[in-house]
């Protein structure tokens, strides 16, 4: 991961082990995003090893280095994920549920795979 002004690699690390194989395609896509977005983004998760997503019980998308999940509510959600749309942002996950807290979107910029994995797409928690 390349030093940036915006994200730590600490941050972006697997919360469990402190590795961190985070894309730095998708970085510098996510620094695009803060930019725009023009405020600070915290990152509830980045990567994270096979062995934290299977003890959560996550989907793998957080083992590609390519996806993160950034708490926001409410109006800056909605501007968050358009900006992110826009800056190519193809997996959109939305919690908006529950304490404000609580409330992040999943973004990914993975590619489709035939028959298990469509992009564009957009789910709920």
């Amino acid at each position: 991961m390349f030093k940036n002004d915006y994200f730590t690699e600490e941050e972006l690390a697997c919360r469990c082990c402190g590795k961190n194989h985070f894309s730095d395609d998708t970085l510098r896509r996510l620094i695009r995003v803060r930019e725009r977005f023009a405020k600070p983004m915290v990152i509830n998760s980045g990567y994270r090893c096979p062995a934290h997503c299977a003890k959560i019980g996550s989907t793998m998308t957080h083992t590609t280095g390519q996806a993160v999940d950034v708490s926001v509510a409410g109006g800056r959600a909605y501007e968050l994920l358009s900006i992110a749309q826009d800056e190519g942002f193809t997996g959109i996950g939305v919690k908006q549920k529950g304490a404000h807290s609580s409330r992040f979107l999943h973004l990914d910029d993975l590619e489709p795979v035939p028959g298990e994995r469509a992009r564009p797409t957009v789910w709920s928690y």
